[in-house]
């Protein structure tokens, strides 16, 4: 037996070896653009290889015009926006499910992701605005990572995704408004370095091909059940 065991382990060695780990990189990444008048969903402006198709969406929120806070990602204030969009963040200490900004990737076939984080980039112009981030694949009941509370100034928050299974089909994320101070409160997502393909968002992750389990020919099995009959056998004749 330690013979045994002496010969597999350096061939086991040599086989881990020559495994690469798997390296985070970005799965889809959206840069600021003028809110108001944009086409929804907006795709992605980085998309990571065999990512078929991305969609930056919102509902519930007022886009915010150009005319007023130049050409960023902004959203919040009160009255309709002239391409109808409508809807002040949410006051209150609950997620509102109808107000949301949301984030959809989905992997092309034979592949998945196994999502790391999504970093944003953004600020308020107020007193207080905290976000929460949901998924699809649970049906956007809990949340991902801890809440964020945004500031005056601009900073990138990461949102810890690790505790989801590696993911096959589309999946959808939303950020959640909650305890905005007022219905005038602003919200904006501006580019930095410090946010993976340089925009305001990215999703981060591994993108591989999806595992494949080989099942063993029935004459296979037989004859490993035989190989360890004898090994067995064999041992209980030296004892």
């Amino acid at each position: 037996m330690k013979k045994l065991l002496t010969m597999l382990t350096p061939l086991t060695l040599m086989g881990l070896a020559g495994v690469t780990p798997a390296q985070a990189a970005i799965v889809a990444g959206w840069n600021q653009f003028t809110t108001d008048g944009a086409s929804y969903p907006k795709a992605a402006d980085t998309v990571g290889t065999n990512i078929t198709s991305t969609g930056l969406n919102t509902a519930g929120i007022r886009h915010l015009s150009s005319q007023f806070v130049g050409f960023n990602f902004a959203l919040g204030g009160f009255g309709t926006a002239s391409d109808g969009s409508t809807g002040s963040w949410n006051t209150g200490s609950t997620v509102n499910t109808n107000q949301y900004v949301e984030f959809a990737v989905q992997p092309g076939a034979g592949f998945q992701v196994d999502f790391t984080n999504l970093q944003l980039n953004a600020k308020h112009d107020d007193t207080q605005l905290d976000l929460v981030l949901r998924s699809s694949v649970d049906g956007f009941t809990s949340n991902l990572g801890t809440t964020v509370s945004l500031t005056t100034a601009s900073n990138t928050y990461s949102f810890d995704l690790s505790s989801l299974a590696p993911q096959t089909g589309p999946v959808q994320f939303r950020l959640y408004g909650l305890n905005a101070d007022s219905s005038t409160v602003f919200f904006f997502g501006e580019n930095s370095t410090n946010v993976a393909g340089g925009g305001f968002v990215a999703l981060n992750g591994d993108i591989t091909p999806t595992p494949t389990v080989s099942t063993p020919e029935p004459s296979g099995i037989v004859s490993l059940i035989a190989v360890g009959a004898l090994g067995a056998a064999s041992l209980r004749r030296r004892g």
